[in-house]
């Protein structure tokens, strides 16, 4: 018997890390997986984020939208589509609809992972006021319900409540996990030796293109103030907690050169949660890898620094916030000096807010069930 046929159709530049992420292995054991990559269809600007894309040939890269169409109405005949695409504006909105028209099985994604930012990634776009941000919702939720998913994929109570906010009941929530969570289940049963090492969680900021090229945002923080700071405070840590502290690469830039920014720091990519599994220690600014401490039940402590929490972009300054107070974390500040004591203060865990944040971001199942089994069980093996 054939196997059924899976589209995954992502706005973005589709990594090996994404294959993994997406647990696209183990669907693959099921279904024909097939990959529709839409960023240079879609922000060919955005393309300068990344340094790497995945050769795998279940991916297929359409330069044009009307290529892509063209392709999709072909292959999308009894199919199931995995849909990272969400309908904010003319384009976007033009592909979940051909998606509807034609697949037979529509799986939209919210998995979140991480706390959100009251403010929008770039200050000069306008705040709506709460009453007109509640309207737009009703709007969404109603008018673009054709565009919407059958189903949604969720992990964590905040994301079952945004998603009961933006899509219409029609649209039924799978409870589900985080990707990074469910990727974890994985891990935790691996063993493996303590490292005597701390590990710096790297989104790429403020060195290298990231999510802002999108929003054209211009970096607010200055590499020539972070970097010789962050050193700094790698220094002190290394020197009170007898440590090294090692580079989690971020996927988007492995294989760019790091050395100018960490020096002669060990800089290493595509080892995210094993590295902090085995670590004693994790460093970051925001980052949804904050989710292997969680898991790991690792010391965290959070960094910022005077540009941050004093610049006009105030969006970075409080995810930083809402993620040490949803995890109990830390922050340090670059620009100022913490004693000893301080430092180790910050390493005890505060387990009662690390449950919470688990609830909350990561996961709403109590099954530990990974999510490729949840979309197996839920979407794929349920007759039509």
């Amino acid at each position: 018997m054939a196997k059924k046929k899976l589209i995954v159709v992502w706005p973005y530049r589709f990594r090996d890390f994404d294959w993994q992420r997406f647990e696209l292995e183990h669907l693959s054991q099921h279904v024909e997986v097939h990959v529709h990559e839409l960023i240079d269809a879609l922000t060919p600007e955005f393309a300068s984020a990344y340094v790497n894309q995945s050769d795998r040939p279940e991916v297929k890269r359409f330069g044009s939208l009307k290529e892509w169409r063209r392709e999709f109405k072909k292959a999308s005949k009894d199919s199931i589509v995995f849909t990272h695409v969400r309908p904010i504006n003319l384009q976007s909105a033009l592909i979940c609809l051909n998606i509807r028209l034609f697949g037979s099985k529509v799986v939209g994604f919210s998995t979140g992972g991480v706390p959100f930012s009251d403010f929008r990634l770039s200050p000069d776009k306008r705040e709506f006021p709460t009453l007109v941000k509640r309207v737009l919702h009703f709007a969404r939720r109603n008018v673009l319900t054709p565009l919407m998913p059958d189903r949604v994929v969720v992990g964590g109570s905040e994301e079952v409540a945004r998603v009961g906010r933006d899509y219409p009941k029609s649209t039924r929530p799978i409870l589900a996990n985080s990707s990074d969570y469910s990727n974890c289940l994985r891990l935790r049963t691996l063993g493996g030796e303590l490292q005597n090492s701390a590990i710096y969680l790297d989104t790429g900021f403020p060195g290298f293109p990231r999510d802002e090229v999108i929003e054209k945002t211009v970096e607010q923080v200055s590499g020539s103030d972070w970097y010789p700071g962050l050193n700094r405070f790698f220094d002190f840590v290394e020197s009170v907690s007898a440590t090294k502290v090692d580079i989690a690469i971020h996927p988007k830039h492995v294989g760019r050169d790091h050395q100018p920014m960490f020096g002669l720091r060990s800089t290493i990519g595509g080892q995210t949660p094993e590295l902090v599994s085995k670590s004693s220690l994790v460093i970051a600014t925001n980052s949804t890898s904050i989710s292997f401490a969680v898991v790991f039940a690792k010391p965290l402590i959070l960094v910022t620094s005077d540009q941050i929490q004093n610049g006009r972009d105030q969006y970075k300054a409080s995810l930083i916030a809402n993620i040490a107070e949803e995890t109990g974390a830390r922050i340090f500040n670059l620009d100022r000096e913490y004693t000893e004591q301080e430092l180790r203060d910050a390493l005890v865990i505060d387990h009662v807010k690390r449950e919470s944040y688990k609830r909350k971001y990561l996961t709403s199942r109590t099954d530990d069930k990974p999510n490729y089994q949840v979309l197996l069980d839920e979407v794929i093996n349920v007759a039509d």
